[in-house]
């Protein structure tokens, strides 16, 4: 197995740990997924193998600002930042807010599902 995939599988298995970590010690961050890129289906545009997706979904701002400068965060970054594209020491983000119009989550089949 080359560097990369190592690498993967490594960054992988932290982002695995941090949402449990989050989900046990940050209880007003309501959905916290991490998803990498299916190939098996069409994707436009075509993202890079690289990436990895967050979607979360936080009680209120005041929420997701104790997430991002919060123990369980800063300390994975400083941990495990190293894993991830940097810019400026930094892993690497691209940020957007979100304003919710309608739908909804299965709660019950969502869990089901992985």
């Amino acid at each position: 197995m080359d560097d990369f995939k190592r690498q993967k599988e490594r960054s992988v298995a932290v982002l695995k740990q941090l949402a449990k970590q989050v989900q046990e010690r940050e209880p007003d961050t309501w959905m916290y997924l991490c998803h990498t890129p299916d190939f098996t289906q069409p994707s436009l545009p075509t993202p890079s193998e690289n990436d990895i997706i967050f979607f979360e979904i936080y009680k209120n701002e005041s929420a997701f600002y104790a997430h991002v400068k919060g123990k369980t965060f800063t300390e994975f970054v400083k941990k495990h930042g190293h894993l991830f594209l940097q810019s400026n020491g930094k892993p690497f983000v691209v940020l957007e807010i979100l304003t919710r119009l309608g739908g909804f989550v299965r709660t019950a089949q969502f869990q089901k599902s992985r």
